[in-house]
């Protein structure tokens, strides 16, 4: 009986540790938040962003986000932004891939849906994030994306009204040699996902001065302010920037932006609502200036031309002013045909003046705009030139190797941008993949090799690099390429 109620009492605590494990677990996993928010319905060949955040503790390493589509026939997906994975859309399976997840809190990714023709009815997008923490693997479920195809929606939303309470202003201040963009959005009873994003003007970066408790992102030519949960009680919401231009010119741009958020997405507007367009035009302060300071002149001219003729003529003519009306007629036209004669000559003066002064602002201006358009025009014809040498001359591989991707974007930048703003001056090379213009180092056989030269990159201030695969020179991922080559993944 006493060997009995022993045994009891150790399956007992065996028992109360094993929950104990779990609730740990349970309790450990409960702190990574993850968000999935899309419009309810969507029309056919309309282009949609998907946003995805998994707000996650400070732990790293290798991670995977899997998307599963087989309840989502006749859609396709598109890469959008990747926060630094590998990105794979095959067989009804989307897959994001690190090697090592981001350091920062919040991982943040948008992908595009696009119904295919003939499609229509309720689909569903489901999917799970693994993840190592404390040398144990991890498995956390991705809410479900629910939606509705409906054909007789319209893809276009350009011409669509904005109605809606919400609106948005923007403000370009200049800084010396930055300028400060404010965003200011009036919402009503806005609650849930919101995000800002702002086109940024070519050469441009962006760095968050005021976020508005969201999470703030620069990256493809986009700064981008993004909330998982906004509170219904905010009225207004104002964000701030700074953007530089890493050229170093002070020249004319144009900043655009989209606000969009669930209530929005809920009243029809898919897209979200546009921020009206703001320009910067760099001698439009030269202009307004020259212009105040020419009609105080003028004003200044015609008062003291005045005051000299008054007193001219009433010294002159005092006596007849008193005792003559017929006088004081007289006296009047005079004044006025000597303040008018004096005025016109005066005005003669200043207005050739001004004249000369806005010929020259406008020569400025035409030679900048000149500058600006030949600028732009060479730039375009370089990366015309560049992407077409690198499709032209690019070796199609027999075997398969590894190599570590540094950077992507959509535009070509220089080695010295790469060299200010990353601190790298090594050997890159350029390969167009799915819309993106992406950086890579190296060519390795093996793996283990390719892994190592990874970690040494993480010494310069890229946004993490990690080990892509190819297959004759086609793009494959890492898995399919460790399996043809008979190789052992490496942490």
């Amino acid at each position: 009986m006493e060997q009995i109620s022993k045994n009891m009492s150790k399956a007992i605590l065996i028992f109360i540790n094993i929950i104990g494990f779990i609730l740990f677990t349970i309790l450990n996993i409960n702190d990574v938040v993850i968000t999935h928010t899309a419009p309810k319905e969507i029309a056919i060949g309309q282009e949609v962003e998907v946003n995805l955040i998994i707000n996650k503790n400070n732990f790293s390493g290798p991670g995977r986000l899997k998307l599963d589509l087989s309840q989502a026939d006749g859609i396709t997906v598109k890469e959008n932004m990747s926060d630094g994975s590998s990105f794979t859309f095959k067989e009804n399976e989307v897959l994001f891939i690190w090697y090592d997840l981001p350091s920062e809190k919040s991982i943040v990714i948008s992908y595009t849906i696009i119904a295919l023709e003939n499609t229509t009815g309720i689909k569903k997008i489901a999917g799970d994030f693994s993840f190592i923490n404390d040398n144990e693997r991890k498995q956390l479920e991705v809410p479900a994306l629910i939606f509705k195809v409906d054909s007789e929606l319209v893809a276009d939303e350009n011409s669509k009204e904005n109605n809606s309470s919400t609106s948005s202003v923007r403000s370009i201040e200049k800084m010396g040699n930055e300028y400060l963009i404010t965003v200011k959005t009036t919402i009503d009873n806005h609650k849930g996902f919101a995000r800002i994003k702002e086109e940024l003007p070519m050469n441009f970066t962006a760095e968050a001065i005021e976020t508005a408790g969201s999470i703030f992102k620069n990256a493809d030519g986009y700064a981008k302010f993004i909330w998982t949960n906004l509170p219904d009680s905010n009225s207004e919401i104002i964000v701030k920037y700074k953007i530089t231009n890493n050229i170093g010119l002070d020249t004319n741009f144009t900043i655009s932006g989209v606000f969009s958020s669930e209530k929005l997405i809920s009243e029809g507007y898919n897209s979200g609502i546009d921020i009206p367009e703001t320009e910067y035009v760099l001698y439009k302060e030269i202009i307004s200036n020259t212009e105040t300071d020419s009609i105080e002149a003028d004003i200044t001219l015609e008062e003291d031309t005045k005051q000299d003729t008054l007193l001219e003529l009433a010294s002159n003519n005092e006596e007849n002013i008193v005792n003559s009306k017929d006088n004081e007629e007289v006296i009047n036209e005079t004044i006025s045909k000597v303040v008018l004669d004096s005025t016109i000559d005066s005005f003669k003066n200043v207005i050739e003046e001004e004249k000369v002064n806005k010929e020259v602002i406008k020569e400025i201006a035409i030679e900048d705009e000149e500058v600006k358009v030949k600028k732009e025009e060479v730039v375009k014809a370089k990366k015309e030139e560049f992407i077409k040498n690198i499709i032209s001359t690019k070796k199609v591989n027999n075997n398969v190797d590894y190599k570590v991707q540094i950077l992507a974007g959509h535009r070509i930048i220089s080695d010295k941008q790469v060299s200010n703003q990353f601190n790298y001056n090594g050997e890159y090379a350029l390969e167009t993949h799915n819309g993106w213009i992406k950086y890579t180092v190296g060519a390795n056989s093996k793996y283990s090799d390719a892994r190592d030269s990874r970690n040494k990159l993480k010494n310069y201030n890229f946004p993490g690099p990690f080990v892509t695969a190819y297959n004759y020179g086609a793009r494959i991922s890492v898995q399919e390429a460790l399996i043809l080559t008979s190789q052992n993944w490496v942490p």
